[in-house]
């Protein structure tokens, strides 16, 4: 019997400074494992290991939205400050990651990409947030978004998620990996 994308492989890549990224990073992947093998990775390991990502053909990259868009050295700052220190200091984000991301080269690591956020739920009509600044870059650099990107919401900047979002993660990475197998050859 003929198959779709039995050997295509994905990766979430995530930023998170209080775990809310993480939950949701972790639940689009048990979605996406309904149809595909599928990796998490932390940001900070794909930036000091690129290899990581060299043997899959899905990205799904995110992080928190800071200030309208993807964290940066200063609001990562402020952030392990609002905490008063009981979030850990990071030096590197989606941001960061975006950037060292190769150019897509035929053949070469990952084709397809798609990008999601959270942000709190007072910010939800603000029209820019960090999936959608980490799309223009990466799409900038050859790669293909598979599935419109998605914000997931939080009660504030500590969290926790907004009743039924992580429900809506695992839907979503579900219809992730659907849409990957769709866009794989047809193999008997």
């Amino acid at each position: 019997m003929p198959n779709r994308g039995e050997n295509l492989t994905a990766a979430v890549v995530y930023e998170s400074m209080f775990g809310n990224c993480e939950k949701v990073a972790r639940q689009i992947a048990a979605g996406m494992a309904t149809g595909v093998p599928v990796k998490v990775v932390d940001v900070a390991d794909a930036v000091a290991d690129p290899s990581l990502l060299d043997d899959v053909d899905l990205v799904v990259a995110g992080g928190p939205t800071h200030s309208m868009s993807m964290s940066r050295p200063g609001t990562r700052a402020e952030a392990v400050q609002r905490s008063g220190g009981t979030v850990p200091a990071r030096n590197v984000g989606l941001r960061e990651w975006c950037v060292a991301l190769p150019e897509h080269s035929e053949g070469a690591g990952p084709r397809w990409v798609t990008t999601f956020d959270t942000r709190t739920a007072l910010g939800r009509a603000i029209p820019s947030s960090a999936s959608r600044a980490a799309a223009r870059i990466i799409t900038r650099k050859g790669y293909e978004m598979l599935v419109p990107l998605r914000s997931f919401l939080v009660e504030d900047a500590a969290g926790p998620l907004v009743d039924g979002h992580m429900e809506q993660a695992y839907v979503w990475g579900e219809s992730i990996a659907a849409a990957l197998r769709a866009k794989a050859p047809l193999t008997v």
